[in-house]
């Protein structure tokens, strides 16, 4: 990926998680974010979306591919994540990293089955410095359906 599209996909990731939705949107709020680059080069972005029951919480990840399939758009290349707050031990940037969960890695994958594309995975912090980058087939295993 280009360095240019990198930055505006993070730089999506990072609005997304200023406008999730918390619950109590205090500014101090645990806020993650998410952005998807199309396969026709369209980034859509969004923050979590909170909910009481929390079984019906999306993650930041879940609603930004929701975002782009409705402008019709399934194709992901790449996703960029971020959140405000280090969900690692701190003793380095990695550490701080924040992975999609299993079922926002499902998503991918079942994105995957359909497309063929290796999607791009960007984990960034909330100030945009790249922490890690993963390709999806690399994370994972024992999937379900079984790769085809």
């Amino acid at each position: 990926m280009k360095k240019d599209a990198e930055k505006k996909l993070i730089l999506a990731a990072i609005e997304g998680m200023k406008n999730a939705f918390t619950g109590t949107n205090k500014p101090g709020d645990m806020r993650f974010g998410a952005a998807v680059l199309t396969k026709r080069g369209n980034i859509y972005s969004s923050g979590q979306y909170y909910s009481d029951t929390y079984s019906l919480t999306l993650h930041a990840e879940q609603a930004a591919l929701v975002h782009a399939a409705a402008h019709g758009e399934y194709e992901i290349a790449a996703i960029a994540i971020t959140g405000n707050e280090p969900c690692g031990d701190t003793k380095s940037d990695i550490d701080n990293s924040i992975y999609p969960c299993h079922m926002c890695k499902q998503l991918l994958w079942e994105s995957y089955l359909r497309s063929k594309l290796n999607t791009e995975i960007i984990l960034a912090d909330e100030k945009g410095k790249v922490l890690e980058r993963l390709k999806l087939l690399d994370i994972m295993s024992h999937t379900w359906p079984r790769g085809k």
